[in-house]
């Protein structure tokens, strides 16, 4: 049986052999009995932990020891945890953090709801990732700090961005939520600035829903478990010496704990941290390898000689300009072939002209509300340039998953010869 996919533009070839496994054909985590028994055990022994004993002290050790970072802490999300790193570097209302203009709307919306100005950078148009000489043009003296997110698993050129933030007296933060597995000259991301936050919503390394933050400044720590750890974790964990000690019953009022069963799963991950990373990379090579050098379809991948790339997914970049198709019509033909994984962001996005990011002030519902057009005239074009061309397919990491890997590894290759 095959396929011939015809798309507006014209027709292209067959694809040779259809995908036809059984939806979904990507899955994560992987369930089996070892992670069903360890959830049942978690269930009978404890559903809530107010500190970082058992289950939440097993998996935050864990990661701190997988990334290489004193300190790890546990949030719900990952959104929380970035939270976490505004309110533990003590930013204010008119401080102004320099930030990505493509990512997740999570990399920034955490510093705008506590009043702290977003001022957006371009994009390199080849990765996504934040552009250095953008930044740099606008630090004012306003700037108390910057935040990156690694986007789909390429890593920033950190090192050059910790030195710009070091001349000017600049905290650092890192958005690792789809780098899990990157590094930077032999560095794991996350460990170059004063503070990094992981999502642990369906990533790499999964909790189900979670996030994780990791410093190496003991102030820093101790100031994100006052965010969201009140009570019996502050009172056990921060020096009692210390000024803000006093707030170890009451914290800064929220809680922000992770459940003791995404603990659960997510120690299961990292005890299998190494067949998975593996598995990951394994794929990443056979994904790619088919794709010819010629063809308007790349893999965004990283170069070995700087760093390591950190298996969220596998981001391919569509040159329209070489190409006689659209990405539409690109994607018509993976999802005609059954390719149904290979898609385009849903949520990342050029986030300028977002409504939230148009406003002075705090947003609030219970009076009149306008829109402030801060960003609406400005254009970023690496963003948009970036954005236009991104699609994206899964990275599989689990025993057996070979042969829909084969299948996909083979439609990507076709699909690139087509196009």
């Amino acid at each position: 049986m095959t396929l011939t996919a015809k798309l507006s533009a014209s027709s292209m070839q067959e694809i040779t052999q259809p995908i036809d496994f059984p939806k979904p054909h990507y899955t994560w985590p992987y369930v089996d009995k070892e992670l069903e028994n360890n959830i049942i055990h978690q269930l009978h022994t404890s559903l809530s932990i107010r500190d970082n004993s058992g289950i939440i002290g097993e998996f935050e050790n864990k990661f701190a020891n997988f990334i290489g970072a004193k300190h790890a802490v546990t949030f719900s999300s990952g959104t929380s945890a970035i939270h976490a790193m505004c309110i533990a570097a003590g930013l204010q209302p008119g401080d102004e953090i320099l930030c990505p203009v493509y990512t997740f709307f999570a990399t920034i919306t955490p510093f705008v709801y506590e009043g702290i100005t977003p001022i957006f950078c371009d994009s390199d148009p080849y990765t996504g990732n934040i552009s250095i000489k953008d930044m740099e043009s606008k630090i004012s003296h306003k700037t108390k700090a910057v935040i990156v997110a690694h986007m789909w698993g390429i890593p920033c050129d950190i090192s050059s961005i910790k030195k710009l933030c070091e001349k000017h007296s600049l905290y650092l933060f890192e958005d690792c939520a789809h780098a899990h597995f990157a590094k930077w000259e032999g560095k794991s991301v996350g460990t170059f600035g004063d503070m990094g936050a992981f999502s642990l919503n369906q990533k790499a390394i999964t909790s189900g829903e979670g996030g994780i933050l990791i410093t190496d400044n003991d102030a820093m720590k101790e100031k994100a478990l006052l965010f969201g750890h009140y009570n019996f974790r502050c009172q056990r964990e921060i020096d009692p010496q210390k000024p803000y000690y006093k707030y170890a019953l009451t914290g800064m009022g929220l809680k922000h704990r992770a459940h003791p069963l995404a603990m659960a799963l997510g120690v299961n991950q990292l005890n299998a941290v190494k067949d998975i990373e593996s598995r990951r990379r394994r794929n990443l090579i056979t994904l790619t390898k088919g794709i010819k050098k010629d063809s308007a379809l790349q893999p965004i991948l990283i170069d070995p000689i700087k760093g390591e790339h950190g298996l969220y997914v596998l981001g391919l970049r569509f040159d329209s300009d070489k190409s006689a198709y659209s990405r539409e019509e690109v994607l018509s033909l993976f999802h005609q072939a059954g390719a149904y994984e290979i898609d385009v962001p849903g949520s990342t996005s050029v986030l300028h002209k977002e409504p939230l990011f148009n406003h002075e002030g705090f947003l609030k519902f219970d009076s009149e509300y306008k829109d402030v057009p801060i960003w609406k005239d400005t254009t970023f074009p690496g963003a948009e340039i970036f954005d236009k061309s991104i699609i994206k397919c899964p990275l599989w990491g689990y025993p057996g998953d070979e042969d829909i890997v084969d299948a996909y590894a083979h439609c990507i290759a076709e699909v690139s010869s087509n196009v």
